[in-house]
């Protein structure tokens, strides 16, 4: 996985807002960059790809887990251990 670690810096209850905001992205025609601006904007700098990995990685770990996993979760553990090898 190529993890975005700023994202996983963010505080969990952004984190989860985030979430939220991607999984609306299609119903509401937003795209990565509306929401690193929507980031930006609260104080978080956070690049288009960024949000664009973050996203790649959810959609791995949610084939991957069963049905109902909390995926934000998976991907914080899977980003601690990434750097606890470090």
């Amino acid at each position: 996985m190529s993890f975005a670690p700023l994202i996983a810096k963010l505080p969990r209850p952004m984190l989860d807002e985030l979430l939220e905001r991607l999984k609306n992205s299609y119903h509401q025609s937003q795209t990565f960059t509306d929401h690193a601006n929507w980031l930006n904007l609260k104080g978080y700098k956070i690049s288009r790809s960024q949000v664009h990995r973050f996203c790649q990685d959810l959609r791995k770990i949610k084939f991957e887990s069963p049905d109902g996993a909390d995926i934000l979760t998976i991907y914080l553990d899977r980003v601690e251990q990434a750097n606890s090898i470090l």
